[in-house]
């Protein structure tokens, strides 16, 4: 790929290499291409200017001359799976569909089913399947399934794939594995995906409480996560008592991090309203309804948890596929109607007070539509 123009000495490859990977390790990766491109024409097999130059074709969507990189590097590392899959996502963004598939199968059975590579296995699949139909995938999701159907990840893509209507919630090992790997770089994932939810929350809730404001609210976090919408709520009602829940452990360590919360519990959040007996002026659960179908057991479980006249915010993807109440989609998420919302809340002793439809955010170069609904406790 690189022809012989000069032989650089190891010293003189050593000061480019060192330059190269600071531009690199600071993600200024257009800048850094040309200093591996100079140590490679020098020393072809000079591994390391070969993976990250790899990398760096990858970060700029140079995905054409990303490919061949990541197979050599993959041939000379053969025993890691981050090249394969590395060479899955470069083979999918270039229309090498069987390729990618295969890459992902490999990078998983090469990690012994790590939960990260059983995520690019799940993305890929469904991705796949979105451009390529769900034929083309589904020799690769049943091989899948037969050896790892004992892992949350697997299990639930392949319900989600092939519809399982008694599949009413997301499998739990699926939802830890699934933020715990999201967790060190949740927030920026999404600012890309343009996710305002959180802070369209705090600011109706800022609204509610304009003469409360210097007031002690106890509001419970729902599915807290990384911690956002703690963060805006804090900023809209500074005296407020915030109790987050979330099962990423990980996921509680970045929300600690943001020092707005006074307390966070570990649970799935089917049972941690039996861990927290206190009662609550406002429950929030911002895009977390998506990973439930069946809302009834959690909305009556949010009406026992809340004193009267109590606040339920919360944000729900609309379901646009079929005339289901409820539906779980072929991406792992579940979508509702806006009668079965209203219904379930009417049945559990709530009043909406708010319902708009809003983007959510974004999945790929689609919108995900969604309300946002303000309730209160009768």
């Amino acid at each position: 790929m690189f022809g012989f123009l000069s032989k650089l000495s190891p010293a003189k490859i050593a000061k480019i290499l060192q330059k190269a990977n600071s531009l690199f390790e600071r993600q200024k990766f257009a800048s850094a291409i040309p200093l591996y491109q100079k140590i490679l024409k020098s020393d072809s097999e000079h591994f390391a200017a070969l993976a990250n130059l790899a990398v760096c074709y990858f970060e700029t969507e140079e995905y054409v001359q990303a490919s061949p990189l990541f197979y050599k590097v993959s041939t000379l590392d053969s025993s890691n799976p981050w090249w394969q899959n590395y060479l899955s996502q470069a083979y999918q963004k270039t229309g090498f569909f069987a390729e990618a598939l295969e890459c992902a199968w490999c990078a998983v059975e090469l990690s012994g089913g790590a939960a990260e590579h059983q995520l690019n296995m799940a993305y890929a699949v469904y991705e796949i399947s979105d451009e390529k139909g769900a034929e083309f995938v589904k020799p690769y999701i049943k091989k899948w399934y037969k050896k790892y159907s004992g892992n949350g990840i697997v299990r639930q893509s392949y319900k989600s794939f092939f519809y399982d209507k008694n599949f009413t919630s997301s499998d739990l090992d699926y939802i830890e594995n699934l933020f715990d790997v999201f967790a060190e770089n949740f927030d920026e994932v999404l600012e890309g995906l343009e996710y305002r939810s959180p802070m369209e929350i705090a600011q109706n809730l800022a609204e509610i409480y304009t003469d409360e404001k210097n007031k002690k609210i106890r509001i419970l976090d729902l599915g807290c996560g990384s911690g956002l919408c703690g963060k805006y709520i804090k900023k809209q009602l500074p005296k407020s008592d915030i109790t987050g829940v979330d099962i990423s452990q990980k996921m509680l360590a970045e929300a600690a991090a943001k020092k707005v919360y006074d307390k966070l519990i570990k649970s799935d959040l089917a049972d941690c309203f039996n861990k927290i007996k206190n009662k609550f002026d406002t429950i929030v659960a911002s895009d977390v309804l998506t990973y439930f179908g069946s809302l009834d057991s959690l909305f009556a479980a949010a009406a026992d948890s809340l004193k009267a006249k109590g606040v339920f915010a919360f944000t729900v993807s609309v379901n646009q596929t079929n005339s289901k109440e409820w539906f779980l989609l072929s991406c792992s998420r579940f979508v509702h109607s806006e009668k079965y919302v209203k219904n379930v809340l009417a049945k559990n002793g709530f009043e909406v007070l708010k319902d708009e439809e809003k983007i959510l955010r974004k999945e790929g170069e689609k919108n995900v539509i969604g309300r946002l609904i303000i309730a209160c406790k009768k």
